[in-house]
């Protein structure tokens, strides 16, 4: 198949996704923008795509919109598949729409949805544009049941919605059970913490994170623990002052670090703990998951939601709620029973979640609705 794809951002996560997809059909990717200034740049340069890469043109008159070149080059390179990351910008509405008058086949892929945010008054336009999208006739890529299930909601055909597992991994980075508990004291002993039980946090250090949380529950733990949160950002040195003002023990605040330097954490870690206020999906989840940490999340991120059965592989908790945090972490530290079943739980939950499954899915979904 001849594949069209635009994004906003060539991240890693798609960059592999198109890869995989590319390895069978011929894939085109264009993008809007080629940073990302809230993330650490070396985050974008840890892969690289093996596919055809072009920056979109914008119209001379609007630069929120395309030009009449784009939208000429696209309609004339006759692509089997068109798939768009959303549909956040003027750029993708137009293109969306000129696709289908033309009869083409369009794929609008939702990765995450934020369906708990507060509703603001701007959000009855875009609630009416959604709408206007969902009624389109386009197909929708999923990478959440939670977002099917708003898209059908707001007036999407049920045929027309697709889950897909959502990922940053390959087949090569899940793990067994055996290769975690034999991996894990090396580890632990390479990173100075023997005998400890590392609780691990990941991701930038902003507000919306709570890790201000995760410090005031860090209370009255196991002398033997400790929490590791790694990221780095602005609210570093208010993490640190907090620190202070607690005296929570045992915690150790590092900056960003590459996937590959971060495994070494996540292997070692015995439980990794999220407080969000929201994520529209966090591919973090996945990650620990298929490096065996049973995992505590709260109830407003997408992907512990679908992934973290209460009790099962780990616990989700209400945003903010320091005292089941700190029961929750307490538990799990507490019961190597518990533990050693939730570690195994995790690793079996995410194994669908690779990069080859998703690209199989994908392409079984193509496959299908060409025939429509």
């Amino acid at each position: 198949m001849k594949i069209f794809y635009l994004t906003e951002l060539l991240s890693p996560y798609r960059v592999e996704w198109m890869n995989m997809l590319g390895e069978h059909n011929s894939v085109s990717a264009y993008y809007l923008k080629s940073e990302e200034q809230t993330r650490d740049s070396r985050w974008l340069n840890d892969v690289k795509p093996r596919f055809e890469t072009k920056r979109v043109k914008r119209s001379s008159l609007s630069g929120s919109l395309p030009s009449r070149q784009f939208i000429s080059e696209v309609l004339s390179a006759d692509y089997d598949v068109h798939i768009i990351d959303g549909y956040s910008s003027p750029i993708k509405l137009k293109l969306i729409r000129k696709l289908l008058k033309k009869g083409k086949k369009v794929y609008i892929n939702i990765d995450g949805i934020d369906i708990w945010r507060p509703k603001s008054k701007s959000d009855i336009i875009k609630d009416r544009i959604k709408k206007r999208v969902y009624r389109s006739g386009a197909h929708f890529l999923c990478g959440s049941q939670i977002a099917a299930d708003s898209i059908i909601s707001g007036g999407a055909d049920k045929e027309r919605v697709f889950t897909h597992p959502f990922t940053s991994l390959h087949n090569s980075d899940l793990i067994s059970f055996s290769q975690k508990r034999a991996e894990q004291p090396a580890l632990k002993e390479k990173l100075g913490l023997s005998g400890k039980k590392l609780v691990l946090a990941v991701g930038r250090f902003i507000p919306l994170k709570r890790y201000d949380c995760l410090i005031k529950a860090w209370q009255n733990m196991p002398q033997d623990a400790v929490l590791y949160i790694i990221g780095g950002g602005t609210e570093k040195e208010n993490y640190q002052t907090l620190i202070k003002q607690t005296g929570a023990q045992n915690i150790t605040l590092l900056d960003f670090m590459p996937p590959r330097q971060l495994n070494d954490y996540f292997r070692a870690a015995d439980l990794f703990v999220h407080t969000s206020e929201t994520e529209t999906w966090g591919l973090v989840f996945n990650e620990a998951m298929a490096n065996g940490c049973p995992v505590i999340a709260t109830d407003r991120c997408v992907g512990a939601v679908e992934l973290v059965r209460d009790g099962k592989e780990g616990f989700l908790t209400a945003v903010g709620d320091q005292d089941a945090l700190n029961r929750c972490i307490n538990k799990i530290l507490a019961d190597d029973a518990l533990r050693e079943q939730m570690t195994k739980n995790a690793l079996e939950r995410i194994k669908p979640y690779t990069y080859e499954n998703q690209a199989a899915v994908h392409t079984a979904i193509f496959e299908k609705t060409s025939q429509r």
